[in-house]
Parts: structure tokens; C-alpha cells; sequence
């Protein structure tokens, strides 16, 4: 038997093994692929290198474990001591590949080169005079920015820290770091502020999405041609790919109750975690707060890259539809108006750079509740969905809850901007009333704005806190008819591993079950900017002139008439 059992052990291993050497493999031939598309861009050099050698590390983190648990079962050999010793050189590999800055590339900006630092390199910095450290004379008097004279060029402008930042300063935004930094010594100058990205520019967002309206407009027809797919062509690959970042979030949201279950459930002495040892329950610990690590890093570089999309979007779509405007027919111009032509370039714009960041929430939110039910199925059977249930039967309620108090919220605003207006109207005219004695009617419209106010601010205050109520009673609820059905229905008991995922899984639904809604409303609202920027993309234009075309005909000189010429003659000089 003992035989037996280190047959299979050894077989494992080996399967370990085979499956890390077909892990090297696949990693040499991402490793080549990533170096020729460097190449082909002629930008980041070395990076595949870097991610290579994280990867490396992790793998032989991998094996030095398997190693760790061959030595300690008495399988002794130099071929595990060998694959042991080799994890320090990985990991150190992969740990100053974290920390390594990127390389120039040929899209770089040079850095601002600074007149002060110039004369420090030509006569010495007063620091270095009296014998003070650099550091400090840096902090004490920071740089002025050199100003051109006649006849020079001008400094090329500041490179950002993005572009050289290391994979361990893009994943913790530590890059901006300097920066803030100067901004608590002294006030930012203009000069402190690095230049945008070829990527960020306004120009090249608007050159993308006007490309991308000419394709749509080429391939599907001026009158069938959809702004939303002109939008998607030029910006679609990066909003999609900001979608990975959101899913390593939603599935690194469910490993902690799934780790709870587990330390619950080895504090409670359950025989399913007798074999977990106490290194094992510490290493879940762990393994809490990494992923709670994971989770925080993987949603800050999600709604970065959310909101800076946004961002050029935002600048592509003013641009737009200023270029779109000038190149109108003063029919079509007139038709729609200035008005509406500034609400496309603002407002409509605005709507759509606020709603990029989470118009991924729609797929987020079932995919979570998704998982959220299995889990719970998982734990208590049939009774979990007595839970989900009462929070879908909850939703609507919360929508009306919500619409009502917007309306209460356009009401009190509207109550409000009508008695300030009075309020400004009597100040501005005291002495009048003051002259004819119309105090106590003034008044009495004052306080009749004022009662009409307040109606609508408790009515509002009401309602907000109906919406309070239901929103912090929906989990007791949930629970207690959750457990309920389960002590009625199940045979087994309800155990503390149980009870504590259990509420740790309801509460994470409260989220996308009350944030679904809004989605829904967010796209919808979304459809209507983009109908009404498809219509006015889609108006005639003025039919292009070359400057250097001849005219069909010439222009013809009138001759002068007879009082233009006397008024000539008598102006002439005697």
C-alpha cells in the first residue's frame, strides 16, 4: 500500500512536471511572439522580456512547492534539490523585471531640459557650494522653467512619468507620484505638467472617429449609417480589452467566501477541514488578503482606463461636431440650430464620457449574481433562492422608490431657484418697497415660496428615507426568510460555515441587483445621444472647393457711376 501510495505520488509529479515544461513552452513562444510585435511597433523594447521573466518566477514558485512536498515526503533526489534551489534566481528575475522602468520608444517625448540645470552644469549649483546635498537643494529651490530667447527654439515639452513607469508603477499609479509631490512643496506651473500621449491628443481621438464615421457612412450608406458603430470601430478595442480588468475583479470578489467557508469551517472543527492544517487555514489568510489585493489593483486600472476613454471620447465628439457644423449648408444649419448643435457638443458628449466607465456593468452584474447563485446553491440548496427571490421582487419597488425621488428632487430644486429668484427680486428693489409700504405682501409671498418649499423638501426627505429603509432592510430580510426555508426544508443543521458565506454572498448581490437598473436606464439614455448625433452627422454638406479651382465666371467690373465719379473729381486735389 505504501508503495502504492508513492507510485501515485511520483506519477503526480511527473504530470507536475510534464505540465510545467508545457507551461515553459507556451511561455517561449509568447515570449516570441510579444518580442516581433515590439519589433513590427517599434515601441517598448524588452517588454516581453519583463513579463516573461514574471511569469518564470511564478512557474518556478510552482515547482519549488512541488519540490517542498517531494522533500518532505523522503523522495530525495538532485533533480528536485536542483528544481529548489533554482526558484530564488526566478524570483529574483521576476521581482526586478516588476520594478524595471520601461524603455524609450520612438512615440516617447523628450524631457523638458530646464535653464536652471544648465547653469548648474556650467557654474555649479549653490547647494554644491556651501556643501549641501543635492537632494536638499532640490527640495529647498526647485527649478525655474527656462524661458526662450530670440532666435531659440522652444523646450520640447515634459515627457510623462506613463511612459517609462514599470509594471509594479502602472498597476499602483506610484508614476504620478512626483508629480503630486511638486504640486504639496509649491503651486504647479505649466511647465510641471507633461505633455499628452499621441493616444490622448485631442486631434488624433477626432482623426480616429472621423475615419471611423467615413467608413460607417462608406459601407452602409449615408442614411443607414449608425454613429454607435462608428464609435465602436474607433474605439472598441480598448474599451474591450479594459473588460479583462473587470473580470479579474468579479471573479477575485468570490474568493473570500470561499476562503471563509474554509476558516470557518476549520475553527468549527467540521470533519470536511480536517485535513487542513494550521499553516493550511494561515495561508487562506493569506490568501484573503491577496486576493483582496487582486481585486483592488485589477478595478483601479479599470475605471482608469474607463474614465480616460471617456476622455477622448468626450474630445473626439466636440471636435466632430464643430468640423461637422462648419462643413453644413446653411439650410441644414438653420434647421437644427446653434443651440442644439452646442447641446450635441457638450451635453450629448458629456453623456457618453460619463457613461463609459460602467456601461461594462451590464455583463458584470449577471455574470455576479450568476456566480453569487451557484455559490449559494452550492451552500444551501433549494433555499437560496428564496433570498434571491425577495431581492428580485424588491427591485421594482426600489426603482419606483428611486424615480419618485428623483421627481421630489426637480420639484425641490424648482421650489427653490423660484423663492431665491424673489428673494433677489425684493433685495434689489428695498427701496421701492420700502417707499410705497409692501412689506407685509412681499412677505407673505416670501413665506408662501417658502411653505412650497419646504412641502417638497419633506416630502423628499420622506421618501429618502423609505429608500434608506428598504435599502439597509433588504439583506435582514433576505436572510431571514433564507434561513427560515432552509430550517424548514433541509435536513441538515445550519452550521457557522453556512451562515457566514451565506451572508457574505448576499451582500455582495446587493450590488448588482441594485445597480442593473441603472444600467438599463444609462444605455437607454446612451441610445438617444446617439440617434441624435447619427441625424446630425448624417445632414448634406457644402460640396468641397479646391482653393486652387478656376472660377466658372470671372467677375465682371462695373463702371462707375456718374456720382461716384463726381464725388471722384471734386476729392481730386486742385
Amino acid at each position: 500500500g505504501g508503495g502504492g501510495g508513492g507510485g501515485g505520488g511520483g506519477g503526480e509529479t511527473v504530470r507536475f512536471e510534464m505540465s510545467c515544461h508545457a507551461a515553459g513552452f507556451v511561455s517561449w513562444l509568447a515570449l516570441s511572439a510579444l518580442s516581433l510585435a515590439e519589433r513590427k511597433a517599434g515601441r517598448g523594447a524588452g517588454r516581453s522580456v519583463r513579463y516573461w521573466c514574471i511569469a518564470a518566477a511564478l512557474l518556478a514558485a510552482l515547482r519549488f512547492e512541488a519540490a517542498l512536498v517531494a522533500l518532505g515526503q523522503g523522495r530525495s533526489s538532485p533533480r528536485l534539490l536542483l528544481s529548489a534551489a533554482s526558484f530564488l534566481p526566478a524570483l529574483l528575475a521576476g521581482g526586478l523585471s516588476l520594478f524595471e522602468p520601461e524603455s524609450d520608444s520612438a512615440s516617447a517625448l523628450a524631457p523638458t531640459r530646464h535653464a536652471a540645470d544648465d547653469d548648474e552644469q556650467r557654474c555649479g549649483s549653490p547647494a554644491r557650494a556651501v556643501g549641501a546635498s543635492p537632494a536638499r537643494a532640490r527640495r529647498a529651490a526647485p527649478p525655474l522653467p527656462s524661458v526662450p530667447e530670440a532666435g531659440e527654439p522652444a523646450a520640447p515639452p515634459r515627457q510623462s512619468g506613463e511612459e517609462r513607469a514599470s509594471i509594479a508603477s502602472l498597476l499602483t499609479f506610484s508614476w504620478v507620484g512626483s508629480l503630486l509631490a511638486a504640486g504639496r512643496r509649491r503651486p504647479l506651473e505649466a511647465e510641471d505638467v507633461p505633455a499628452l500621449s499621441q493616444e490622448d491628443s485631442a486631434a488624433h481621438n477626432a482623426g480616429l472617429l472621423h475615419a471611423a464615421w467615413e467608413g460607417e457612412v462608406a459601407r452602409r450608406g449615408g442614411l443607414d449609417a449608425s454613429f454607435f458603430g462608428a464609435a465602436h470601430a474607433a474605439f472598441g478595442r480598448y474599451f474591450w480589452a479594459s473588460a479583462g480588468y473587470k473580470l479579474v475583479n468579479d471573479v477575485f470578489i468570490f474568493v473570500n467566501p470561499a476562503l471563509i467557508n474554509v476558516i470557518v469551517g476549520y475553527i468549527n472543527g467540521d470533519a470536511s477541514q480536517a485535513g487542513l492544517s494550521r499553516g493550511g487555514a494561515f495561508g487562506c489568510a493569506a490568501a484573503m488578503f491577496l486576493a483582496a489585493e487582486v481585486q483592488s489593483l485589477a478595478l483601479g486600472q479599470y475605471f482608469f482606463r474607463g474614465f480616460r476613454l471617456g476622455l477622448r471620447v468626450r474630445a473626439a465628439i466636440g471636435q466632430v461636431v464643430y468640423d461637422k457644423a462648419l462643413r453644413m449648408t446653411a439650410e441644414q444649419r438653420a434647421c437644427f440650430g446653434v443651440g442644439p448643435i452646442v447641446s450635441y457638443m457638450q451635453i450629448d458628449a458629456a453623456k457618453i464620457a460619463d457613461a463609459v466607465p460602467y456601461l461594462h456593468g451590464i455583463w458584470s452584474c449577471l455574470l455576479q449574481l450568476g456566480i453569487a447563485t451557484s455559490m449559494l446553491y452550492s451552500v444551501l440548496g433549494p433555499a437560496a433562492f428564496a433570498g434571491l427571490g425577495i431581492m428580485v421582487a424588491m427591485l421594482p419597488l426600489n426603482v419606483w422608490v428611486g424615480k419618485k425621488q428623483a421627481v421630489f428632487t426637480k420639484r425641490i430644486m424648482r421650489a427653490r431657484d423660484g423663492r431665491v429668484s424673489l428673494i433677489s427680486e425684493v433685495l434689489q428693489g428695498v427701496r421701492m418697497l420700502k417707499l410705497f409700504a409692501w412689506e407685509p405682501p412681499t412677505l407673505a409671498e416670501v413665506r408662501a415660496k417658502r411653505a412650497v418649499e419646504l412641502s417638497a423638501l419633506t416630502r423628499g426627505a420622506l421618501f429618502g428615507t423609505v429608500s434608506t429603509f428598504l435599502w439597509g432592510a433588504a439583506p435582514i430580510f433576505v436572510t431571514v426568510a433564507t434561513f427560515a426555508l432552509f430550517a424548514a426544508v433541509s435536513p441538515d443543521p445550519l452550521t457557522a460555515p453556512k451562515a457566514f458565506t451565506s451572508l457574505t454572498l448576499f451582500t455582495l448581490m446587493r450590488f448588482p441587483l441594485n445597480s442593473l437598473p441603472n444600467q438599463i436606464t444609462r444605455v437607454i439614455d446612451l441610445s438617444v445621444s446617439f440617434r441624435r448625433l447619427t441625424k446630425f452627422l448624417s445632414a448634406e454638406e457644402l460640396a468641397p472647393l479646391p482653393l486652387d479651382a478656376p472660377l466658372e465666371q470671372p467677375p465682371t467690373l462695373r463702371p462707375p457711376s456718374a456720382a461716384a465719379a463726381a464725388l471722384r473729381l471734386s476729392a481730386a486735389p486742385p
